[in-house]
């Protein structure tokens, strides 16, 4: 008895691993507790092959909407293939494999944590954390799990990991070693981990199943500590989520900067006060699909990605007021202001069978955005801030960097 671990390797194939991981422990007690009555011996027979199973190709169901229908998808399908992810395909053990697996792991989350060395932490699948160092190179550091680490902060020399099972965790030794300072219930998810002159607060959302098997939300939790070990933490407020907070938006996020606490709920923008403790609705005059605040000028960005209802809005005085400015052409997928002069947004510029990542700027002389860069062939665009490279992810797990008008490879899982 074990764990199975669905892995894609890229070119619609996976492979499904066999796990034996203490995680699965648990699991395992279960479902021998239930039919205990029935075996001879509780001691589980583990399943332990020497060489990862051959990969399984994913077919392409048909449509039910006739020949043409289904030969137009084909067609969709080879044009955006995934490239393989040959590393994996070269393991020769199911160790090898699952060591690989977790070094190739793509960053998940736009907010990495940052330290005073300018190398970047971001949150990754597998216990893992993707680092970019200053030097344009790619690391790994990792933790013993098997869930994804989905937020991350860097104080005091120390690093702060925080799962979707809620588990909070702290490394004074550069990632060596992991101590746990609080679990919120493997049901929170910790969505957000920040600080700022001696506060700290924590954003969990509860994960549900849905009527229809969906896994999705129906909370956001926020907390707030001022000592390092978090002995003190307590919450401060809970947002409830319905069906109507997803339409639109890209997923609960929050912010720190400058004495508030930012996070969207999609129909609200909401702002903490860390010194009196009071919160405040600051929405724009339109939903809030995202939104970002610089934290070096202070200036708050918020953009409703509508298709041609998409609307734009800047705020100089923290959301209490606001100003609408022009915006890109749609598919709009993110857009952050440097200053009230300085933008930058992503768009996904589909065609009838793939589609272009495009970059843009803010001319605030036209009140307009002017098309800057393309991104590679199905790579996403990821922006720390203004002081990094813009970067973007494959696919296939690559990583690259732009450098002037040029890509640069900075990992590859080739």
């Amino acid at each position: 008895m074990g764990g199975l671990m669905p892995v894609n390797i890229g070119g619609y194939e996976i492979v499904v691993l066999p796990m034996n991981h203490a995680e699965t422990a648990r699991e395992i007690d279960m479902a021998i507790n239930e039919i205990s009555i029935h075996l001879k011996s509780r001691e589980p027979i583990q399943w332990r092959p020497a060489t990862p199973p051959k990969p399984i190709k994913l077919t392409q169901p048909l449509s039910g909407l006739g020949l043409v229908a289904d030969l137009l998808l084909a067609h969709d399908r080879k044009v955006n293939k995934p490239s393989f992810v040959t590393q994996l395909k070269s393991a020769t053990t199911n160790e090898e494999f699952f060591k690989i697996n977790k070094a190739v792991t793509p960053p998940m989350y736009v907010e990495a944590a940052v330290d005073n060395a300018s190398d970047l932490y971001f949150g990754a699948d597998l216990g893992q954390m993707r680092v970019r160092h200053a030097d344009g190179t790619w690391g790994n550091i990792g933790i013993d799990t098997l869930h994804t680490i989905s937020a991350v902060e860097f104080s005091d020399n120390a690093l702060y990991a925080g799962s979707d099972n809620g588990h909070l965790r702290v490394s004074k030794d550069s990632g060596a070693n992991w101590a746990l300072l609080k679990s919120f219930g493997e049901d929170e998810a910790i969505i957000d981990i920040d600080y700022e002159a001696g506060v700290w607060v924590v954003a969990t959302a509860r994960q549900i199943v849905s009527a229809n098997g969906v896994a999705t939300s129906d909370r956001i939790s926020v907390y707030v500590s001022k000592h390092d070990d978090f002995s003190d933490i307590v919450k401060s407020r809970d947002f409830v989520l319905t069906q109507k907070n997803f339409i639109g938006w890209f997923g609960a996020h929050g912010q720190l900067a400058k004495g508030a606490y930012y996070i969207s709920t999609m129909l609200e923008l909401n702002r903490l006060d860390l010194r009196t403790g009071e919160w405040k609705a600051i929405t724009p005059p339109a939903n809030v699909s995202k939104f970002h605040i610089d934290t070096e000028s202070g200036i708050l960005s918020s953009v409703l990605s509508k298709g041609m209802f998409s609307k734009i809005f800047i705020s100089n005085d923290q959301g209490d007021t606001w100003k609408q400015v022009g915006r890109p052409p749609y598919i709009i997928m993110d857009v952050a202001f440097d200053n009230s002069e300085k933008g930058y947004a992503s768009r996904w510029n589909m065609n009838a069978f793939s589609g272009d990542w495009e970059i843009y700027s803010y001319d605030k002389s036209l009140d307009d955005w002017k098309k800057t860069s393309e991104a590679p062939f199905n790579c996403r665009p990821l922006r720390v801030s203004p002081k990094f490279p813009l970067l973007c992810i494959t696919n296939g797990a690559s990583i690259f960097s732009q450098q002037g008008s040029d890509w640069a490879v900075e990992f590859s899982a080739q």
